[in-house]
C-alpha cells in the first residue's frame, strides 16, 4: 500500500499515514520505519496488520523516484 505521513509525535514515537480516497488514517510506530529522514508529507509504502487496537502500518519504506537512493526515518 502507499500513503503520506500526515502526523508524527516524536516524543511518543508514533504517527499517522493517510491514503488517497480512504477516510481513516493508519497508525504507525517509529520502530516499523525501515528508512531514515521521513517527515510529514513524505510518501511511503507499507504493509498493514490487524491488531487488537485496529489496523496498523508495518514495514514502512520511503517512496523515491530513483530506487537506488533510498531516503534515509523520522
Amino acid at each position: 500500500m502507499t500513503g503520506v505521513i500526515t502526523a508524527y509525535n516524536k516524543q511518543r514515537g508514533f504517527g499517522l499515514i493517510s491514503q488517497l480516497m480512504v477516510a481513516e488514517s493508519i497508525y504507525f510506530d517509529i520502530s516499523e520505519c525501515k528508512a531514515r529522514g521521513l517527515y510529514i508529507g513524505s510518501s511511503v509504502e507499507f504493509d498493514t496488520q490487524i491488531t487488537k487496537r485496529g489496523v496498523v502500518a508495518k514495514n514502512i519504506t520511503a517512496v523515491v523516484k530513483n530506487r537506488s537512493k533510498m531516503k534515509a526515518c523520522l
